[in-house]
């Protein structure tokens, strides 16, 4: 009588199961690594796409010209705060990507969010180094927070249109014009603003009772 070799769990496992669970952990990491990458656009869309240029719309317009707003530094200042958070996480999540995928490696997006970063780490600095009003240096020091200011927010929408670029499906297209749409309500109140800003320029009498307002408004 012939004896039938029958297989053990362990082969059983080792040579049907584990070859079905492969294909299943390879989709669950996809999913994750897919919703992570939708994680990481999103954040950085609302940090550093969307809630970066508003910053810079507040310190411009709400100073004195054409909207004189009292707390137009802490606005700033939470808009910047907010957008430095947010997009950090998005672009420490990035950097996770990228190191954790071969295939996940985009230079010129990883480069571009390196330089990002750097930049605004150091006008986040700008809270705690930026020198007195009395001091003689503080107009040179205003230029470059101005000048790095809006080279990081043209770094950073260059880099967000080159990060749905990368996207390797119809939904880039959506990405792509959402953001567009973005862009447009904020570059129309940009607009809209300088024009007030302009209208104002060409009353002098206004513009100096408001100087005066603000002057008394800072004595009281």
């Amino acid at each position: 009588m012939e004896h039938q070799v029958q297989s053990t769990p362990a082969e059983s496992t080792e040579s049907g199961v584990t070859s079905g669970l492969r294909p299943f952990k390879g989709q669950i990491n996809w999913r994750h690594s897919h919703h992570l990458k939708n994680v990481h656009g999103i954040l950085n869309i609302i940090g550093w796409g969307i809630l970066l240029p508003t910053g810079a719309i507040v310190a411009r317009n709400f100073r004195k010209y054409p909207l004189k707003c009292d707390e137009w530094y802490q606005l700033h200042t939470l808009c910047q705060t907010s957008a430095y958070i947010i997009g950090t996480v998005g672009w420490g999540i990035g950097i996770w990507l990228g190191n954790s995928s071969s295939q996940y490696t985009l230079k010129a997006h990883r480069i571009l969010g390196i330089i990002i970063f750097t930049f605004a780490t150091l006008q986040m600095l700008a809270l705690w180094l930026q020198p007195k009003k009395e001091d003689e240096c503080r107009k040179l020091w205003e230029i470059y927070h101005v000048v790095l200011g809006y080279a990081v927010i043209v770094l950073s929408i260059a880099n967000i249109f080159e990060g749905i670029g990368n996207i390797r499906s119809h939904a880039a297209e959506i990405w792509r014009w959402v953001y567009v749409g973005m862009l447009i309500v904020l570059a129309l109140t940009a607009v809209a603003l300088e024009i007030c800003r302009w209208i104002k320029s060409k009353n002098p009498q206004q513009m100096a009772f408001e100087d005066n307002q603000i002057y008394v408004s800072q004595q009281i």
